[in-house]
């Protein structure tokens, strides 16, 4: 299948759940050791890309790491757009995303990771329609990060000068679009997963279907079986 074609990209940033690879802080927190997290990585990966398809009208594209697991994203996205992610540190990665769908013809670009697999289609749409009188959208995570990050043309100083993984990169990112001069708006707040207590307030946010991520939520019962001495369900998931 071919890309979408509209000047609206949704860029979904994200590493392959490979073992060791991706979200490696949850290893040994609430019972998951280094296999299970890379079956919850597949998860995140695989609902926050479930989110993503229920925004229409936009052009979807995937920057994934490491470049060989191109066919397994390939695979979760056929209509999407990959591209592999660049050197350097995250705001790099961050900055080089946004560049590579700008020359592809967008004219506006929300981007996301994978760390939010419970983030509402309808947070993503907001992001979009703010950038019709914004310069710069984010979206907080409430350790003082962002979640969300939406431009409406090649801003790189927005990524640079920040410390990423703090408390602090929120503050730095917004300090940055001022001394750019960007019209900046922020959205709803968002907690990332990052660790054990992350996880646990997702296990509490899961409604009995699974909603908002219910590939995420199959991942934490067949953990939560296990440690309980139970068999646990296989539910496909698998790393490239």
């Amino acid at each position: 299948m071919q890309a979408e074609t509209s000047s609206s990209a949704l860029i979904v940033i994200a590493k392959a759940p490979l073992r060791g690879f991706a979200k490696t802080r949850l290893v040994g927190e609430r019972g998951l050791d280094a296999d299970a997290v890379a079956r919850l990585a597949d998860a995140f990966v695989r609902d926050t890309l479930r989110a993503c398809a229920r925004v229409s009208g936009v052009r979807r594209v995937v920057c994934f790491a490491p470049r060989e697991a191109e066919a397994y994203f390939r695979e979760l996205a056929p209509d999407a757009l990959l591209v592999p992610q660049g050197e350097g540190d995250l705001g790099a990665r961050l900055s080089g995303a946004f560049d590579a769908v700008f020359a592809s013809g967008a004219t506006r670009a929300v981007l996301i990771g994978m760390d939010t697999p419970h983030v509402e289609p309808k947070l993503l749409e907001r992001a979009f329609r703010e950038l019709e009188h914004a310069d710069c959208v984010l979206g907080p995570a409430s350790d003082g990060g962002y979640y969300l990050i939406a431009l409406r043309e090649r801003r790189p100083e927005v990524f640079r000068r920040i410390e990423w993984s703090t408390p602090r990169a929120l503050a730095q990112t917004l300090e940055r679009a001022r001394e750019a001069g960007l019209a900046t708006v922020l959205i709803d707040e968002v907690f990332d997963v990052d660790g054990g207590a992350d996880l646990a307030r997702l296990e509490a946010l899961l409604g009995a279907d699974g909603e908002p991520c219910p590939r995420t939520a199959r991942v934490l019962a067949d953990v939560r079986a296990a440690s309980n001495g139970g068999a646990g369900r296989a539910d496909g998931a698998r790393s490239p």
